[in-house]
């Protein structure tokens, strides 16, 4: 009679998550709000929030990270976890409040962004029309078309999307090809 092998498996290496003193967190948060924060206001705007709720949550999910960090938390996609602290937010604000949803890209243009060279009235004329047929054009798409679209263009992996969002890698690929087809179709 045989006996029955186990088969062992090498364990992964568990990474040691040394606390980070109040420093050297602080530092962290800097560098991620100085990073961060205007790509993440835009994504909130992308998602209906207005102004100043945007600006609220983009300042306690910035709260949120240094607890996080403090606490001694995985550091390892701080970028993707902050995206998914202000969606959660958002969504909790929007929920709760049934907020109202607004002019998605009324407040793209964000102060601080280097300023273009002085267009003609003809270019700002034409600028504008593109941009009003690209918000038309945004706003028909489903939400998790709109979101994924709106992570793609701030630099995110589908792999750091489908984090933040909770969703497959594969749906977000079928949400970003169908938007991108979608905005195509329509412009």
């Amino acid at each position: 009679m045989e006996s029955a092998k186990t088969l062992r498996f090498p364990q992964p290496a568990t990474w040691e998550v040394a606390s980070l003193t109040v420093e050297d967190a602080h530092q962290v948060l800097l560098e991620h709000y100085d990073r961060e924060q205007v790509p993440l206001r835009r994504y909130l705007s992308f998602l209906g929030m207005d102004v100043e709720s945007a600006r609220e949550t983009v300042q306690e999910s910035f709260l949120k990270l240094h607890e996080h960090l403090l606490a001694g938390g995985d550091r390892t996609n701080l970028r993707a976890w902050l995206y998914r602290v202000a969606h959660n937010l958002a969504r909790n604000a929007q929920s709760s409040f049934r907020a109202s949803r607004t002019d998605l890209l009324a407040d793209v243009s964000v102060a601080g962004e280097p300023a273009a060279d002085e267009a003609s009235a003809e270019d700002e004329l034409l600028e504008k029309e593109r941009m009003t047929r690209l918000r038309d054009a945004i706003n028909q798409l489903s939400p998790a078309q709109k979101e994924c679209l709106v992570l793609r263009s701030q630099g995110f992996k589908y792999r750091e999307i489908a984090e933040v969002l909770s969703l497959s890698v594969s749906t977000v690929a079928e949400n970003v090809q169908r938007g991108l087809d979608k905005v195509k179709e329509l412009l």
